[in-house]
């Protein structure tokens, strides 16, 4: 019996008003898309075969608009073949207006035998590192204020394993992914598969540090959860 689901690395491009619906209004589907944007200056999305700007940013709005409380996660791709500045600029100010929820950022790293791997204009190495680090300390910034946001809330977490350093389990809320995003921390032992409502007390850098709420749990050792 299927206890929740989430929905990653879903394409800008193939987004319905049925689906957009569906997240909404179905309880079981987790308020969490992960959206890979990759970036946001039109000449390099273009390079990518990516939807263009105008798309992207009109597409995160009707989201935000239509299932409330949601957590958006994206990955960011900087020093792409060609990306100038003026490209990155662009892309640092859209993260610092957009907040996102959860994001990863990598370095582009050139693979054999795709087309962008014999592209014009390569960007050197360390200016891709460079920017790549300040693109993680905008995105990191970003999770930490969502993480004290959730300070005071009420969570449904999963357990996934054992904790350590005083406490005794860690989980997952609806707002993160197995093993890409953030954890729960609470100092109750319980067996992995566990659900929790818990009320979130205190961070840990990102992280959250929760207790129970009102001592409720159910095993649910028959429940599964898809992402």
């Amino acid at each position: 019996q299927l206890r929740r689901m989430g929905l990653l690395y879903c394409y800008p491009s193939y987004f319905s008003d049925e689906l957009i619906d569906a997240i909404a209004s179905i309880d079981k589907v987790c308020k969490y898309i992960d959206m890979p944007l990759q970036h946001i200056s039109d000449p390099v999305l273009r390079a990518m075969n990516r939807p263009p700007r105008a798309h992207t940013e009109a597409l995160v709005r009707k989201l935000r608009a239509r299932i409330p409380g949601l957590v958006l996660r994206t990955t960011f791709i900087t020093g792409f073949p060609g990306e100038t500045p003026a490209d990155h600029a662009e892309l640092v100010k859209f993260i610092k207006e957009q907040q996102f929820e959860r994001a990863g950022v990598f370095a582009y790293s050139e693979e054999e035998g795709t087309p962008a791997a014999t592209m014009l204009s390569q960007v050197p190495e360390q200016v891709k590192q460079d920017r790549r680090d300040e693109l993680i300390s905008l995105v990191q910034k970003s999770q930490r204020a969502f993480a004290r946001r959730q300070v005071g809330s009420t969570l449904e977490i999963v357990v996934d394993r054992a904790g350590e350093g005083g406490f005794g389990s860690v989980g997952r809320s609806r707002a993160d992914a197995p093993d890409i995003d953030c954890v729960v921390y609470v100092p109750e032992t319980h067996p992995p598969g566990t659900y929790l409502k818990v009320k979130v007390v205190d961070t840990f850098d990102f992280d959250l540090v929760a207790v129970e709420d009102n001592g409720a749990a159910s095993i649910t050792s028959d429940h599964q959860e898809a992402r």
